[in-house]
């Protein structure tokens, strides 16, 4: 019984340890695709949101982009809720 148990055991690590490199590898691939594409398409940044145009990019964020629909408006989209108000 017990040369069963650790037999499936043993064959269940090994498959987990194929299933992780097989998922690196196609990691690693998908990374090197997108870095291609922002080299290719000359993307400046990274998009940390898309919800709302003030979350979207720290860098180019404009500042009276969280008022336009109203000062006191509430906060339509959760993400607003990550950036300190603008000084």
């Amino acid at each position: 019984m017990f040369a069963v148990v650790f037999g499936l055991c043993l064959g269940a690590q090994l498959w987990l340890m194929q299933t992780s490199a097989m998922r690196q590898q196609a990691r690693a691939a998908a990374e090197a695709q997108t870095a291609g594409l922002v080299r290719d398409l000359g993307l400046s940044d990274l998009c940390v949101a898309t919800d709302a145009r003030y979350v979207r990019n720290p860098a180019l964020t404009d500042p009276v982009a969280p008022f336009m629909d109203h000062p006191g408006a509430i906060e339509h989209f959760p993400t607003g809720s990550f950036w300190s108000p603008y000084r």
